[in-house]
């Protein structure tokens, strides 16, 4: 055989496992293409089975209010963990590179995902699925701030249909149809200007008694005042804190870059989530303003959690 017709017939040979390759990745993307939906809401809907029995999970049950189910030895460990963490992130007041240096998550949940914008806007949730797991029902979610982008809500839900939503923001906004309820209000500690406390809002909506099941807040500064009001000053009719599972924010640094005051305040701030129970899960900067924006979300668990076992 000649070494023209050897050539020619290793050209064609090669040819053609290029297209058989080519024909191959041509199917596979239009499978997965046209499965994508169908791949997606059993994604959604997909609940985990426990390894382990409900009774195999008592401390961890009761000690995150029957959100976790842990063998008792992990469930230690995280306590073990938590404690660690949480002793290293108080470091500096320091202004500079501020959430760099202090307030990381100190548990991680363990189906954890990110709902709403893909950039700015997008807030951290634990275990969504959690909430149709455990059969909840009457479902509050309160979005605080959405300067008309709707993502967060839209996205909740498609995950928890039944979910009641209320959206809150200063302008004048339409929720999409049968996905929230929007209401104009400035949030805040209630005692500056018009601005409105969570105790206030709670209040002229009838929701005194139930729990907020998410609280994402995104005031821009606003959530100072805010959480202060929240958990430093009860008002006389009320006896406890309103339950708030799992609460997503972004918090900002504010006045001279020199001072430390903005940060000493925001120390205080997570110091009193964790004196009402809260653990930070997730930590997100936001590089818009990387030195001064930071995104966190965090959980509620039992008092029992922050106290170590002998």
């Amino acid at each position: 055989m000649s070494s023209v017709a050897i050539k020619s017939f290793s050209l064609s040979s090669i040819t053609k496992n290029v297209c058989i390759f080519s024909s191959i990745i041509l199917v596979i993307t239009l499978y997965y293409f046209l499965n994508y939906n169908t791949i997606i809401t059993s994604y959604i809907n997909y609940i985990p089975s426990p390894n382990i029995g409900p009774k195999q999970c008592n401390f961890s049950s009761i000690e995150s209010d029957g959100w976790f189910c842990e063998s008792d030895s992990d469930w230690e460990l995280r306590k073990v963990i938590d404690r660690i963490q949480h002793k290293r992130n108080r470091i500096s007041d320091s202004r500079h590179m501020f959430f760099q240096n202090n307030w990381e998550p100190t548990i991680h949940c363990t189906f954890e995902r990110r709902i709403g914008n893909p950039g700015d806007g997008g807030k951290w949730i634990c275990d969504i699925h959690r909430f149709t797991q455990m059969n909840m029902t009457n479902l509050l979610i309160y979005s605080f701030g959405s300067n008309g982008d709707f993502s967060f809500e839209k996205a909740v839900n498609k995950i928890l249909p039944k979910a009641e939503i209320h959206t809150f923001d200063m302008g004048y906004f339409t929720c999409p149809a049968n996905v929230c309820i929007f209401h104009r209000a400035r949030l805040g500690n209630g005692k500056n200007g018009d601005s409105k406390s969570l105790q206030m809002i709670m209040k002229e909506l009838g929701h005194e008694s139930r729990s907020i099941h998410i609280l994402k807040v995104d005031i821009e500064g606003g959530e100072y005042d805010l959480f202060e009001e929240l958990f430093n000053h009860l008002s006389d009719n009320q006896v406890t804190l309103p339950y708030i599972r799992q609460i997503l924010f972004e918090i900002h640094l504010s006045g001279s870059i020199q001072s430390e005051e903005s940060t000493r305040r925001t120390h205080k701030l997570f110091e009193l989530f964790r004196a009402n129970n809260y653990a930070i899960f997730h930590k997100e900067v936001n590089l818009y303003d990387a030195h001064n924006v930071c995104e966190f979300a965090l959980i509620r668990l039992n008092p029992l959690f922050f106290i170590l076992r002998r």
